[in-house]
């Protein structure tokens, strides 16, 4: 099954899965690393479209690196999500090494962050083209998952695929709490909702993603 290009993944949740997968003082040490600060990692879910430049002076050699203290305010605005993570801490590794050996195929790790709770989520009810397993690393998500819509793939095709409006029940409504896991399969649509300041870390593969193309 593990060769299958259609490899599927069944939803569900499981309370303290995980617990100190990341924490703030984690996030705080990457932030920190400003050479894994890249435009191309730091992605800004900014509702203004706002966009920032800064000085690369001294020893900071690379300009598309985001100096640590924009970022640090920036967490205050808006919610900010950084790809390209599963190697920057030991526990993220690990864990994207799991799922590697358990599905076959290559998987990221996408931390999620969302420092106030009044910002409404960017992305809204969405689904997306890679399997997902969600790690609540601090504060607490309401999470929904609805079942998975059969002409997902024209959705992604025609770029409808946020926002979307849901007229059923979803089959999975949990608040998450620190340490719980959610799997989310593709073409599920789902909803994030921060319920205090929130970080969570996103673990995607895709079926056609074989370690044996990495």
């Amino acid at each position: 099954a593990n060769s299958d290009p259609t490899l599927l993944m069944e939803a569900k949740y499981v309370e303290g899965y995980l617990p100190h997968l990341f924490s703030w003082n984690d996030l705080a040490s990457v932030i920190n690393i400003r050479p894994l600060m890249t435009n191309s990692r730091v992605k800004l879910l900014d509702g203004q479209g706002r966009k920032f430049k800064w000085n690369a002076t001294g020893w900071h050699h690379d300009q598309n690196c985001y100096p640590p203290s924009l970022i640090r305010t920036l967490l205050d605005e808006m919610v900010i999500y950084f790809t390209d993570m599963s190697r920057v801490h030991k526990n993220l590794n690990e864990f994207a090494t799991c799922i590697e050996d358990e599905y076959q195929r290559q998987t990221d790790a996408h931390v999620y962050v969302c420092r106030n709770p009044e910002l409404e989520h960017p992305f809204g009810a969405h689904i997306d083209e890679a399997h997902n397993i969600i790690i609540q690393c601090e504060g607490m998500t309401n999470f929904k998952v609805w079942k998975e819509l059969e002409n997902g793939k024209e959705i992604m095709e025609e770029e409808k695929n946020t926002n979307m409006k849901i007229d059923d029940e979803p089959f999975l409504d949990v608040n998450m709490k620190p340490g719980d896991a959610i799997w989310v399969p593709m073409y599920c649509p789902h909803l994030a909702v921060s319920l205090t300041p929130r970080m969570s870390v996103s673990f995607p593969f895709t079926p056609r993603g074989l370690l044996t193309l990495a």
